[in-house]
């Protein structure tokens, strides 16, 4: 902690005030007003503001003071200037000597107990550079960076109480005066509760209560900071080790960090043959194509039972709207609220993590069911479907690489048409595969589903597979495609089997941290004997915009 915070206050005093390489300088206010229309300082201005201190160093020693009353002011100048070349040289000892000759000689220009002050620290003349920096505050010389100092070396001289004092009356000045040193403020004082509490009974609860709190407080002034990544990490370590936060499950399994997940989109699109399954067993085509848009709204937040399950509650929210205003397009606009409930159960098998999986799932959805402009002429919205689903599942590590897991779900849907409402049980498979260059997305599934009206029948089998590439400068693309055979099992005669081709490619993209932009292509080539009824074709353009809290 000592290392860390000498880098701070170095990076606090080296950045502003010293320079490592000859480059270039400016004259100090100070420097400037005093030198200025004397000729004898002109060299010696010339060469201070081309970096060049060790030169100009020597040309202020050669200069010749002829005694009177300027004598005194120029010879105090003079050192006072040389004090603040050794202090961009580093060469503190000598800047000390110049310094207090300059006081000596009662040369006492606003910023030189701060040059001073900064030439004391670094040489660990902890008290006097602790006076200076005190008679800086007094001039009003840097008051931010001052207090600072002063509270840094209130802590290294065992004085805590002084030095929290200090920092805290960072706070109480302008943003604009306080904004370079409030967050470095706020993190020492967070050291210092740390230190005050590291020995006590109740270390545990202090550190939660007060420590943590502290260092968040710290994050708070500006996440994006140099500083901030080393703030999270000792938060982050902090609660480790004093178990505060679950960062691993008991089989391994990293816990999610943090437990919230909250999601919210925009997508605008053109569907160049909207379709519908009002039934969700014949499919109507309206043979034109449509703008659209879609929103899209999904959050979850999961709870852990010690180290061994967690249950997560979920509400997803969708909403669909057609451009064009035909009742054979307009009965699509919908909205679905959707929310869920999963759990997690954590154990091993084939010692490597695994989960037994439970979940619950119900959706509701409503849309313009009766397009008839006479019936419903303000097209409203209507009771279209709802779903009740269970899930019980398990998800392993069997193979060398990648992880697996296996659904097996029993769905019950209520349809507006009561001849259509059905019962649906599906096995499932799904494996992840990392390779250097991408990651593969297996998926298959059975689907065996059981309408109130025999004629709706129907077995499917699907297979998917996706491949997302690595990164690159234009995003994140990715590639799909997905076989769908349907078997209508009382109506083979008229549909046959059917096959439903749907190819994919995205490119997703990063904005901002959060902010992430997709362009999305979706083609549909459903094949059926029965080509009036339920085979189509159709593309779907579209671009989204999503946000990740």
């Amino acid at each position: 902690m000592k290392i860390l915070a000498w880098m701070l206050i170095f990076s606090i005093s080296f950045t502003s005030a010293f320079a490592q390489t000859e480059g270039q300088d400016e004259v100090t206010p100070e420097i400037a007003k005093a030198a200025a229309g004397k000729l004898i300082f002109k060299n010696a201005s010339l060469l201070f503001v081309q970096g060049k201190y060790q030169s100009t160093i020597e040309e202020l020693s050669s200069i010749k003071v002829t005694r009177g009353k300027e004598e005194k002011a120029t010879l105090g100048l003079a050192a006072y200037w040389k004090g603040v070349c050794y202090n961009r040289l580093q060469d503190f000892p000598k800047a000390i000597e110049s310094f207090d000759r300059a006081l000596g000689y009662d040369y006492r220009p606003a910023d030189i107990h701060y040059e001073y002050g900064q030439a004391l620290y670094a040489s660990e003349k902890y008290q006097e550079a602790q006076i200076q920096f005190s008679e800086s505050l007094k001039k009003n010389f840097k008051r931010a960076v001052s207090l600072y100092y002063i509270g840094f070396l209130s802590r290294e001289l065992g004085d805590h109480k002084k030095a929290v004092t200090f920092f805290r009356a960072i706070e109480k000045l302008p943003a604009d005066e306080a904004k370079d040193v409030l967050q470095a403020a706020e993190y020492q004082i967070g050291d210092i509760y740390f230190d005050q509490v590291e020995k006590s009974k109740d270390v545990f609860r202090a550190v939660e209560t007060y420590v943590i709190p502290q260092y968040q407080r710290a994050l708070a002034v500006n996440e994006k900071s140099n500083l901030a990544q080393p703030i999270r990490d000792r938060i982050i370590d902090l609660q480790r080790k004093y178990d505060l936060v679950l960062f691993n499950l008991r089989n391994g399994r990293p816990a999610l960090i943090p437990p919230y997940f909250l999601r919210t989109s925009v997508e605008v699109g053109q569907d160049t043959n909207v379709t519908f399954s009002p039934t969700e067993t014949t499919v109507s085509k309206s043979k034109q194509s449509s703008l659209f848009t879609k929103a899209d709204f999904i959050g979850r937040y999961t709870f852990y039972k010690e180290n061994w399950a967690s249950l997560s509650p979920e509400l997803r929210f969708n909403s669909t709207y057609y451009f064009n205003r035909i009742p054979e397009i307009y009965r699509n606009d919908n909205y679905l609220i959707a929310p869920a409930l999963r759990s997690a159960y954590e154990h091993s098998l084939w010692k490597k993590p695994a989960s037994v999986l439970l979940d619950y799932e119900f959706s509701q959805s409503e849309r313009v069911v009766n397009a008839d402009r006479e019936v419903n002429p303000r097209k409203k919205f209507e009771f279209s479907s709802r779903s009740h689903a269970v899930m019980l599942g398990e998800r392993f590590n069997y193979f060398s690489s990648g992880e697996s897991t296996v659904r097996l779900r029993y769905r019950l849907f209520d349809s507006y048409n009561d001849a259509t409402d059905s019962k649906t049980i599906s096995l499932s498979a799904e494996h992840a595969v990392s390779s250097g260059s991408g990651t593969f997305l297996l998926f298959a599934s059975y689907d065996r589903t059981r309408t109130t009206d025999e004629i709706f029948d129907t077995d499917a089998i699907t297979a998917r597979g996706d491949y997302i590439f690595g990164r690159s400068k234009i995003g994140t693309p990715s590639i799909g495609l997905m076989l769908t055979s349907t078997d209508p099992v009382n109506n083979r005669s008229v549909r046959g089997r059917e096959l439903l081709l749907n190819p994919s490619a995205r490119l997703s993209r990063l904005f901002f941290e959060k902010w992430r932009g997709n362009l999305k292509y979706d083609y549909q080539d459903n094949q059926s004997k029965d080509e009036e009824g339920f085979a189509y074709k159709k593309s779907i353009y579209s671009v989204e915009i999503e946000y990740l809290f």
